[in-house]
């Protein structure tokens, strides 16, 4: 778009960021955009339409807070770098993927970066902090008392986790404590929405271990399929999260947190490479039950633009375990040219499992 409402040189010209599925107010509308990129790259936080807002998405750093029993909230950590690491397009004329970052802002952790980001917030008349540090509530001690070392923590997988297998973990503590610390864990599992908030819990433990000096303490974490699996139907991901408090200074909490995307499992469609307008062809879907309980409710839907008039829809038999179906679908294309054919599974035990084809329709 030109922007001549902004700039009468066209510095703002170019591509806009409009969002038509906006979440909060702006000016008393339900709205947000048309931001300039460019100004949004260069901090321009002053500028209609929203561009605060968009350069708060882009820049964003995420807070993790431990809420008490008591009501009371103790900042955790403050991670300010897995925000706006792929910003991202659908590429012009392929289905691949077109990283834009460099457009929306300057390298992590440059000075550019940095002077782009303080320069935003004196022309939004923000006050925040800005130091771009990660911070924790343990490590100061008063009356000048030497605080006792950190303890860093990470998971590590011990298998790819797959939707239809047990999830294993094990989160790995260390430390550079020159005596034993007693600790007390607690890891719990929640089913997530595409929008980071929690379904509900799936399962959770404490655990009492000794962190030892100058060694790793590894705690297996085990979330059976049979146990999470009624969770997971209608949810995006897990978030595995432990909070580890430090038995002699309970003052000293630390957290990790884990995102786990469940790998779908596998299924498959396939067609003749060529077809032609008005002539029928088929389509062949194959899934095999991955998992040691029967599927039912099972569904299956095919669509594709030129290709499928709407959607052929299919009500399939309960699958035991081990067993697979193959359904077969008849198409008759309508339009030349590179389709793409779409098929949807859904059950019990999964929702969306999705796979596709390229279908080249000649004349």
């Amino acid at each position: 778009m030109t922007r001549t409402d902004l700039a009468k040189d066209g510095k703002y010209d170019g591509w806009q960021v409009v969002d038509p599925t906006p979440q909060e107010k702006s000016d008393s509308v339900y709205c947000c955009g048309p931001a300039p990129v460019k100004a949004i790259l260069d901090g321009e936080t002053d500028l209609k339409y929203d561009v605060p807002f968009v350069f708060a998405e882009v820049n964003a750093d995420c807070i993790d807070w431990l809420c008490k029993a008591d009501g009371t909230m103790t900042k955790m950590l403050s991670d300010t770098k897995s925000v706006r690491q792929n910003i991202s397009t659908k590429a012009v004329g392929s289905n691949t993927r077109l990283d834009i970052t460099d457009k929306y802002k300057y390298k992590e952790g440059t000075e550019k970066e940095r002077t782009v980001f303080k320069y935003a917030l004196s022309r939004n008349n923000e006050k925040r902090d800005n130091d771009g540090t990660t911070n924790s509530t343990n490590g100061t001690s008063p009356g000048g008392i030497v605080p006792r070392p950190k303890i860093y923590m990470q998971f590590k997988e011990v298998s790819k986790p797959k939707d239809g297998e047990d999830v294993s973990l094990k989160l790995v503590l260390n430390s550079e404590s020159r005596t034993a610390r007693p600790v007390s864990i607690n890891i719990s599992v929640q089913a997530m929405r595409y929008n980071g908030s929690p379904v509900e819990n799936i399962q959770s433990e404490v655990k009492e271990e000794t962190l030892l000096p100058g060694k790793d303490l590894s705690i297996p974490i085990l979330v059976p399929f049979l146990v999470y699996h009624k969770h997971m139907v209608h949810s995006d991901s897990m978030k595995i999260s432990a909070v580890v408090t430090d038995k002699l200074e309970p003052k000293n909490v630390y957290l990790a947190v884990n995102d786990v995307i469940l790998l779908d499992p596998p299924i498959s469609i396939t067609t003749p490479s060529l077809a032609r307008v008005n002539q029928s062809t088929t389509a062949e879907v194959v899934f095999m039950n991955p998992v040691n309980k029967t599927l039912t409710d099972c569904t299956l839907t095919i669509s594709g633009s030129g290709i499928v008039d709407g959607e052929q829809k299919c009500i399939l038999p309960d699958l035991k375990p081990s067993h697979r179906f193959r359904v077969t679908f008849f198409l008759l294309p309508k339009k030349t040219g590179k389709k793409t054919l779409l098929a949807d599974f859904d059950c019990s035990s999964f929702r969306d499992l999705k796979c596709t084809c390229i279908v080249n329709v000649q004349p």
